[in-house]
Parts: structure tokens; C-alpha cells; sequence
């Protein structure tokens, strides 16, 4: 029996599908992130190994995976993807893998919804980008440099606007703002000065920030002014960033497809907002929320390589 691997190896978590040579899902897996952007190598490798053994466990011994493909975020260099490579090829050795594959995972979001020769893909979650390809090869590419490069829209984004919004809501430089008590009560502090030793002691890690995002939008179902200023603005990040791909790849008039990937386009009110912009600028392109998540594209590329 062939047994194919499935790996969406992310900021936040990294999922795993194990499938036999049917397609039909025979075990999955769930841990920690593997994005080298937020964790070190000594972290990653152990969240791959953790997701694969779960995902294996119930494989008879001795078993062979033909192959599997990874889509990784925060993978955009070629010394990235060296050093990506030769991390979890060292991680899987135990097993015997006949094709390893290494790709970005904005690839795998994409195959999870589309299957068309024109489409992009817009990813909000802990970071953000957009991919796009076109019928005569051509790809095209905005952010994911990572957060002090790009990252707009996304939930780092997001929440560091968050903790910027509370301070100058509590020293009165901006508006007031409940996002000033959310804050307050995250950390579980009387005041926003008492948050610095929480932010600042150890400095809160990229993936920490993007887990604030939460309560901009706890905050924008209450009506808060400030919190909806944000989350707009987080629209038209993304809204450029799928703009200059749609425009670089010819896609205007091609009747072509946007995914939309990642925990923060989970937000009706970011996703409708985000939607109704693209399909007021480019009616061809249809927008689509996958049903299935993006480790379904990782393996869709597997099963069909």
C-alpha cells in the first residue's frame, strides 16, 4: 500500500493528513507551529515529528511514504527553503520517505479551493500575503517578508495596532476605546502600565501579537469606532496586496479565482468588507472560501504529482 503526507506547517499550528494511495484519509495529526518565522529549528522539528507520529500511528510497520509535500509558511528565500530543507529532511529520517516536497504554503491554500490555471490567493493568519499565477506560467507575489517587512493585514498586524490603540486610549492621545479594558483584561492588569512588563518581560513573540487580533474584533461587535478603524484598515492592506498581483498577472478580465486563507479572514465582517472590494473592482473574479482547509491542498498535490 502507498501512503502519502500531507503537511500545512504554519505560524500558529502544524496539521498533518496521512492518506493511502485512494485518497482515503487513514490518520491525522495536530501540534505546534513550524514556521521557521516564529519558532527555532529545535521547536519546529519537534511539532513535525509530534503531527507525523500521530498521523502514522496506526500505519502497519515498516510502511513507505511515497510522498509528501509541506507547504511551510515564511518560506520565500532560496536560503530559506535550504535551510527548511535540510532541517525536516533530518526530522522525517526515521521514516522512509521516497519524495520529499517543500513549498510555501500560500501554494497549498490555493490548490485547497482552486484548481484554475488563473487564480490567486490572499493569506491573513499570524502573517500575510498574496500568490497569484496565470494560463502562461507567470507568477506573481506581495508581502510575506515577514513582519517588519510586510505583514499588513495580517494578525500581527492587527494586534499590535491593538496594543498601540490601548496605550493612547489610556493616555489620551487617541480616542477612547474598550479595547483599552479588553487589554487590561487579557493580561489580567488594573492599567495599560501595567501591561509593559507583559509585553516587554520576555518581549511578546510575533505569534503572541497575532493572538490579540481577537479582541479588535471582540471589540468591533460591540460598535468600538477605534477597533472598526482597524479592522478596515487591515481590508485595504489585503485589498493592495491581491491588487498588485491581479493587475502584474493580466487577471482584470479573466474570469479567474482569489482564495481566501487564514484565521483572521474567519472575520465576517473583515471577509464581507474584503469581498465586496475585490468584487466591486474585478467582477471576473470570483471570490472563495474554501471548505476545506489548506493541509486538503498539500495533499491534493501529493496525491497528484
Amino acid at each position: 500500500m502507498n501512503y502519502y503526507l500531507a503537511v500545512d506547517g504554519g505560524g500558529t499550528k502544524t496539521q498533518v493528513l496521512c492518506a493511502d494511495e485512494n485518497g482515503e484519509i487513514v490518520g491525522e495529526g495536530l501540534s505546534g507551529p513550524t514556521s521557521l518565522t516564529v519558532v527555532n529549528s529545535g521547536a519546529a522539528g519537534f511539532a513535525l515529528r509530534e503531527a507525523i507520529r500521530q498521523a502514522t500511528e496506526n500505519l502497519p510497520p515498516g510502511f513507505v511514504v511515497t510522498r509528501l509535500v509541506m507547504g511551510l509558511a515564511g518560506l520565500d528565500t532560496p536560503e530559506e527553503i535550504s535551510i527548511a530543507e535540510s532541517l525536516f529532511k533530518q526530522v522525517i529520517s526515521d521514516i522512509q520517505v521516497r519524495d520529499f516536497v517543500l513549498i510555501n504554503d500560500i501554494l497549498i491554500a490555493l490548490r485547497a479551493a482552486s484548481d484554475k490555471q488563473d487564480a490567486i490567493t490572499l493569506i491573513a493568519g499570524t502573517g500575510s500575503n498574496c500568490f497569484g499565477i496565470n494560463s502562461l506560467g507567470e507568477s506573481a507575489k506581495t508581502g510575506g517578508l515577514d513582519f517588519l517587512l510586510s505583514d499588513e493585514g495580517s494578525g500581527y498586524a492587527i494586534g499590535a495596532e491593538v496594543l498601540k490603540a490601548a496605550a493612547m486610549s489610556f493616555d489620551g492621545r487617541g480616542a477612547k476605546t474598550s479595547l483599552e479594558q479588553l487589554t487590561n483584561d487579557y493580561f489580567e492588569t488594573a492599567s495599560i502600565p501595567e501591561v509593559k512588563h507583559h509585553i516587554y518581560n520576555p518581549v511578546l513573540t510575533k505569534m503572541q501579537i497575532a493572538g490579540l487580533a481577537k479582541l479588535a474584533f471582540d471589540a468591533l461587535e460591540e460598535g468600538d469606532g477605534v477597533a472598526r478603524q482597524i479592522v478596515d484598515k487591515a481590508a485595504d492592506d489585503l485589498f493592495l496586496m491581491a491588487k498588485v498581483v491581479i493587475e502584474k498577472l493580466k487577471l482584470n478580465n479573466k474570469q479567474s479565482d482569489c482564495v481566501f486563507s487564514g484565521k483572521v479572514l474567519l472575520s465576517d465582517y473583515l471577509k464581507n468588507k474584503l469581498k465586496e472590494k475585490i468584487n466591486q473592482t474585478y467582477p471576473n473574479i470570483q471570490v472563495l472560501i474554501p471548505a476545506d482547509e489548506p493541509v486538503y491542498g498539500a495533499l491534493k498535490i501529493a496525491l497528484s504529482s
